[in-house]
């Protein structure tokens, strides 16, 4: 998945619902540095996520071994701790799982 298409997916939801599993904190992915990677997060809401992918948008971060990183709409994106490589990539189902604990965290 794209930055552009986790931001589009994300619009189409209501920024207040509460999802158990989400992410935050967007950085260079470890595995590939022109990569985006965002942290995982326990209970936050669409609006965070949808508030951290745009932080993310233009924004230039520097690569573990060097080099700077623009990322844009076309840039993949990954769930994982900075400075480590998950390669667990961020894709339609995972996002969708992750959207889907909205009505276990408001339970």
């Amino acid at each position: 998945m794209t930055l552009g298409e986790l931001i589009a997916v994300l619009e189409a939801e209501d920024p207040a619902k509460e999802v158990a599993r989400g992410f935050t904190h967007p950085h260079s992915y470890r595995g590939y540095y022109r990569d985006l990677a965002f942290e995982p997060a326990g209970r936050t809401t669409v609006g965070e996520m949808l508030a951290d992918a745009y932080a993310a948008l233009g924004e230039t971060f520097e690569g573990w071994k060097g080099g700077d990183f623009t990322m844009g709409r076309d840039t993949d994106v990954w769930l994982s701790y900075e400075g480590c490589c998950s390669d667990e990539e961020i894709t339609a189902a995972s996002l969708a799982a992750m959207l889907a604990s909205m009505a276990e965290a408001a339970a």
